[in-house]
């Protein structure tokens, strides 16, 4: 009777954990809250009447297109929530929300961040510009110092070509990037075959319309054709 009577608390309590668990992975979901997804709703349908872009749910070929900030994501596409496609000054513009892990590998804490990615004029080697307050950028391999101490001082450089990068650097970017307002907090990677923009904000409040104004103008400003291609 004894030993009956203690395996039902024991079975009793294991259920209540569980139940106590599943209630708190609820609570944290904002999804499961209907007042919640129709205020995201609305935000959605807000930002796509201001910008002209349109929310899809196909894949766009995120981590493709951007493999530098898609090898974040480890290969798990449920990281990247959602998507906006249109265009911008004439330009095809996709925006996605992703969820990143930062560098704390004790904690395994993961940021949402917001990414603006138009085409790269030119292809060539990447360049990862970040700020050195963000710890999400730490996943890279060690930064190189850019020669411009104020630089320095706010962003980290990561790159694959030093012949490049040091001559994307020197073509005025940096200087550019300090007095820009729209640069402050701003990652910006300058992949392959595109240019993206970061910001660690869901997409409904990202500044979308001025990373994009921002990808554009440093895609204007750089002399692409007298850079290294190697």
């Amino acid at each position: 009777m004894t030993a009956g009577l203690l395996l039902l608390v024991v079975v009793l309590a294991i259920l209540g954990v569980g139940v106590a668990v599943g209630l708190s992975r609820r609570k944290r979901n904002p999804f499961t809250n209907q007042a919640f997804v129709n205020e995201w709703e609305q935000r959605m349908r807000a930002l796509e009447a201001s910008l002209g872009w349109r929310f899809v749910a196909e894949d766009q070929g995120f981590q493709e297109r951007v493999p530098q900030i898609g090898r974040m994501l480890e290969a798990d596409r449920s990281r990247v929530k959602f998507q906006l496609v249109g265009s911008w000054r004439n330009v095809p513009v996709l925006a996605v929300e992703v969820v990143l892990r930062t560098d704390n590998v004790v904690t395994q804490e993961f940021r949402t961040y917001s990414v603006v990615v138009v085409p790269r004029p030119m292809p060539g080697p990447w360049v990862l510009i970040s700020p050195r307050a963000d710890s999400v950028w730490g996943l890279f391999e060690q930064f190189v110092p850019s020669g411009d101490a104020e630089f320095d001082a706010r962003y980290e450089v990561r790159r694959k070509n030093p012949a490049f990068a040091g001559a994307l650097l020197g073509s005025g970017l940096t200087r550019a990037l300090l007095v820009d307002p729209r640069a402050a907090g701003v990652a910006l990677a300058f992949d392959e075959h595109n240019l993206a923009a970061a910001v660690p904000v869901p997409l409904v409040r990202a500044p979308l319309g001025h990373l994009a104004d921002l990808l554009l103008d440093v895609s204007a400003r750089v002399p692409w054709q007298g850079l290294p291609r190697g």
